[in-house]
């Protein structure tokens, strides 16, 4: 958790940086820069929204107006979220809430299954046009699901929500590596799911054991095979690097292998020390950031000679994007089903009911919401934008308020503005969790 002195923390550094930072000369800049490296990199949390949810307002649950929250849907292109909150076991570097499938496991997923349902007829309640541009169903483990209640959700999906499926939906299933089933491939399928992406995290076995995986680096090969047999042509591909026992031959032998994978897309990051994470509790944070950062070189540099296009911070893709990673960054319409959802719908941002039990017994689960004004979209396009190759001004609320607070960014190089876009720089690329911060 960030403390509350986060944003004053950011603004004090930076306003002493950028004062500094324009009386020096060339060596001396170049020094400023890279202690703003360390000192965001050692201070930050990974941003996602903007503002950070701990400086949301509470909701009084008695007083929200979740149908006004709701409705606001109508009419609009959204991107829709699914959520399987269960696993079968915590990986050591995780921070996120999760359930762990123990003896009550069908118990649960009887009543969050019936709880999802009620979720999205009560969206279609207030809801009765829109179109959907993207379905994602994520986890933590969707693909643990047994093959009769991986049918019946997916049923239950397409037979209410396929009549407002755009013609170029993107539908996607997060895929655990040792949950692979061939039969379970074919009843997504059967269900419109045109997009894999399959956790790969590493292909060292002893890495794999040691957080908490319980697959080895030949079972990818065989799911990806298998995909293609059962017809999936859009696969993505997850892998991490310099987790603690990682050294730079392993991580070198999993570039390798993973750029000549037969795979369209790869999402490629490095380890995020959270708190929570079994993994931060027993390993310090390592100062390797400049590690990180050489070794993000050899990635581009490998995955675009294997013809990958970067277009995301940590997103490479052959001839097809990830639809929703870049609509979330580009900061169009998300509407989330689950226990802790997060939504957006460009007016207000809203989040839920983060405990399964308290989730499952509440009608009412929205407990923090913000209300945005023009100010606060332009700011979050950014801090989001950050992430992506380029910012549209047609889309900025105050263009001349913007320009003025990315003053610093600009002369860094970090952004060239052009005549209808803001272009987020390959230097910035490498280093855009500093301009999110500036932000902050």
């Amino acid at each position: 958790m960030i403390d509350k002195n986060y944003n004053k923390k950011f603004q004090d550094f930076f306003t002493k940086f950028e004062k500094q930072y324009f009386d020096s000369n060339d060596d001396e800049k170049k020094f400023l820069f890279d202690l703003a490296i360390n000192y965001v990199e050692k201070n930050r949390d990974f941003v996602m929204q903007y503002p950070i949810i701990q400086y949301w307002d509470e909701v009084n649950k008695s007083k929200i107006d979740t149908k006004k929250l709701i409705s606001w849907y109508s009419n609009k292109e959204i991107n829709l979220y699914f959520h399987i909150p269960f696993c079968k076991t915590r990986c050591t570097y995780c921070s996120f809430y999760i359930v762990i499938w123990d003896k009550q496991k069908e118990l649960y997923t009887k009543m969050y299954f019936k709880k999802l349902k009620d979720e999205v007829l009560d969206f279609l309640e207030h809801n009765k046009n829109f179109k959907i541009k993207t379905i994602f169903i994520w986890g933590w483990t969707p693909s643990y699901l047994q093959e009769d209640e991986l049918w019946d959700f997916l049923d239950f999906i397409n037979t209410n929500l396929w009549c407002f499926f755009n013609k170029d939906i993107e539908f996607s299933f997060e895929w655990n590596p040792d949950s692979f089933n061939e039969k379970k491939l074919e009843i997504l399928k059967k269900n419109w799911v045109n997009r894999l992406s399959i956790w790969v995290q590493t292909f060292d076995d002893n890495i794999l054991k040691k957080v908490n995986r319980t697959y080895t680096g030949k079972t990818v090969y065989n799911i990806i095979n298998t995909a293609r047999k059962v017809g999936f042509w859009n696969i993505n591909v997850d892998i991490l690097y310099w987790l603690p026992w990682h050294n730079y031959e392993i991580m070198k032998q999993d570039l390798e292998k993973v750029s000549k994978l037969d795979v369209e897309h790869i999402t490629y990051y490095p380890l995020y020390y959270y708190k929570e994470s079994t993994l931060s509790k027993i390993w310090e944070a390592r100062d390797n950031i400049w590690e990180i950062y050489n070794f993000y070189n050899e990635i581009i540099q490998k995955l675009e000679k294997n013809w990958f296009k970067q277009y995301w911070r940590e997103y490479f893709g052959k001839t097809k994007i990830h639809n929703y990673q870049n609509n979330f960054v580009s900061n169009w319409i998300l509407y989330w089903f689950w226990l802790s959802a997060y939504s957006f719908n460009w007016e207000n941002a809203f989040v839920k009911e983060q405990n399964l039990n308290t989730y499952l017994l509440n009608k009412q689960n929205i407990v923090k919401y913000i209300e945005y004004n023009d100010e606060l979209l332009d700011k979050r396009l950014f801090v989001l934008g950050s992430r992506n190759i380029k910012i549209s001004k047609d889309t900025i609320k105050q263009l001349a308020y913007i320009q003025k607070i990315i003053k610093l960014p600009l002369n860094l190089w970090l952004i060239e503005e052009k005549e209808k876009y803001f272009i987020l720089t390959q230097k910035w690329l490498k280093y855009q969790e500093i301009l999110a911060h500036m932000f902050l």
